[in-house]
């Protein structure tokens, strides 16, 4: 899950009425006509949206353009963009596949279909909190990815609400290196069950269950930075 870097000069800006305006009304068009069987999922996303913004960010952002589509890198599960796939300002992307069941994370069937959707929730809500470093803040943590002390802060002031334990940035150093990533927040601390099952931890790695490690070399080595000493683990391997 990360922030989309394209430039935009609506970062740390509200965004310009014709978006607000354009964004709410494709908002009151879902949340009032959409087919709840075919596209009901997206109401509820939308719902959950509009109460969090509420609950967590004091109702200072204007809805996005939420889509059920693959994000821009394949390894992640979502992404928040300045600028939106209509022209506007601000998207939500959320892969399909952790709703569908046949992400390699998610468990299919009907009996884990809530589970699954509590799951994606949880990816919108990371998404929010880019959003906010976009459109409120304005501090994005670029030398982090998007999940240095901005995102971190904002994480565990939702956190703390929630009663989940607290995150790290991106990077793992100081006092707070023992401590899980935001970059994976907040199915990295979410208790076991949270999910009803439809989750599945990446295997041999039970003490870190939002650990979701790439199938390529670079990307594998990247992650696993994030949460093990590789050098340490090397000089041990070499000994």
């Amino acid at each position: 899950m990360d922030t989309i870097t394209t430039p935009s000069p609506l970062v740390g800006t509200p965004p310009p009425d014709r978006d607000v305006q354009l964004r709410e009304r494709i908002m009151e068009y879902v949340l009032r006509d959409t087919d709840p069987g075919r596209q009901g999922s997206i109401k509820r996303l939308y719902t959950s949206w509009r109460d969090w913004n509420k609950e967590h960010f004091e109702q200072l952002m204007v809805v996005p353009l939420i889509f059920l589509n693959e994000p821009s890198n394949p390894r992640r599960l979502g992404d928040c963009g300045p600028v939106s796939g209509f022209g506007c300002s601000s998207q939500i992307r959320i892969r399909p596949s952790l709703l569908t069941g046949t992400h390699p994370r998610m468990r299919a069937g009907a009996a884990y279909a809530e589970g699954r959707f509590t799951f994606v929730a949880d990816v919108l809500l990371h998404e929010m909190v880019h959003q906010w470093q976009q459109e409120v803040s304005g501090q994005r943590d670029e030398g982090y990815h998007g999940h240095g002390p901005a995102f971190r802060g904002k994480a565990n002031e939702i956190g703390a609400r929630l009663g989940l334990p607290p995150v790290r940035t991106s990077k793992r150093r100081g006092k707070d290196a023992g401590l899980p990533s935001c970059s994976y927040w907040p199915y990295i601390v979410r208790g076991a069950g949270f999910y009803h099952g439809a989750y599945v931890p990446a295997s041999g790695d039970a003490k870190k269950p939002g650990i979701i490690v790439p199938a390529d070399l670079d990307g594998a080595c990247s992650v696993l930075r994030e949460h093990f000493d590789i050098d340490a683990l090397c000089k041990r391997l070499q000994a």
